[in-house]
């Protein structure tokens, strides 16, 4: 274990570095024989991961998501399973701090959602990230991610809780989202991540229409979070569509040239970096009170080598800072 490292809480006023693992797809049945195997493909997932992060002493912080499908009336059905045992796991096997991630408009009470609190962070997890339903077209029975974030910080303060680090979402492309994320502020948002970008129009947009909407408030911005990801080939575009992720045209056709891997996912990292770049230099000249850091994605469990290879160009960055 790695001592004296800054918490991922005090990074995120520098530039907080973090790692999104593609979580384990599978449900416990019942079958015990099923169920071990489902736990040693989880400790064997931990020990692969753990390894090939080693090396990236600039890394905060590894995430894991909830991966979540919704029918027709808004039901969910969860598609991973053991993500804190996943999370934790390798964060510890490297030496960092777990970032959670929860949908918390399926939550059926009060208390089923402070359970969840309280089990999370009896886990030594203190990194969460409170995600809203997939359209508001339906009627939860959780709480909106406002209300999450306050139920959160309540259950702090009574519960007498190691100090949590709350995230939310941010969809830079969705009307009116500078507004929902200064509410957020204001109820306890700590830091958001992004969407995964793959331009800087709508994220630089976003941010300084943030900044404007925290200064008339009086309120501090939160710490923003750039999520990127790279493309190996088509077949990546379809699952980026499914998750409502917007890639412009003409990224599209650079990145995506002739379709050979070898040269889509470098083409796809350096359009990542120049997207960065771009971010950079409108913060420093537009909002430079708010703090901004970088998330890498695993977008597929075949896209790790070329999310290493992307990790390894942001991390040489922030190295070289």
């Amino acid at each position: 274990m790695i001592q004296n490292r800054e918490s991922f809480r005090e990074t995120l006023r520098s530039v907080p570095l973090i790692f999104t693992v593609v979580p384990l797809r599978d449900s416990k049945t019942g079958d015990p024989e099923h169920d071990n195997r489902i736990v040693k493909n989880i400790e064997s997932r931990i020990m692969e991961i753990s390894h090939t992060l080693s090396d990236f002493p600039k890394l905060t912080a590894v995430n894991v998501p909830e991966l979540v499908e919704e029918n027709h009336e808004g039901k969910p059905r969860y598609n991973s399973i053991y993500t804190r045992k996943l999370a934790k796991g390798i964060a510890d096997g490297i030496g960092r701090e777990a970032i959670i991630n929860k949908v918390v408009a399926h939550m059926e009470s009060y208390d089923e959602f402070a359970n969840w609190i309280i089990e999370t962070e009896s886990q030594g997890i203190r990194n969460i990230v409170l995600v809203g339903g997939n359209t508001r077209h339906h009627r939860y029975t959780g709480p909106n991610v406002s209300e999450a974030n306050l139920i959160a910080r309540h259950l702090m303060k009574i519960k007498e809780l190691d100090d949590l680090t709350i995230g939310n979402i941010c969809l830079p492309e969705r009307s009116g989202e500078a507004r929902r994320m200064l509410y957020k502020t204001i109820s306890g948002a700590d830091f958001f991540t992004t969407q995964m970008l793959f331009e800087s129009d709508h994220i630089t947009h976003l941010l300084k229409e943030y900044s404007e909407l925290c200064k008339k408030a009086e309120v501090s911005p939160a710490t923003v979070i750039l999520s990127f990801a790279p493309l190996k080939s088509v077949a990546d575009l379809n699952l980026l569509d499914f998750l409502g992720v917007d890639l412009p045209d003409e990224t599209k056709d650079y990145i995506l040239e002739n379709e050979q891997v070898s040269r889509v996912y470098k083409r796809s990292i350096k359009n990542a970096l120049d997207v960065l770049q771009v971010i950079v230099k409108d913060r420093k000249e537009n909002y430079p009170e708010i703090s901004i850091g970088i998330n890498v994605e695993q977008l597929t469990k075949s896209n790790m080598p070329y999310s290493i290879e992307m990790l390894r160009e942001f991390h040489s960055m922030i190295e070289k800072k």
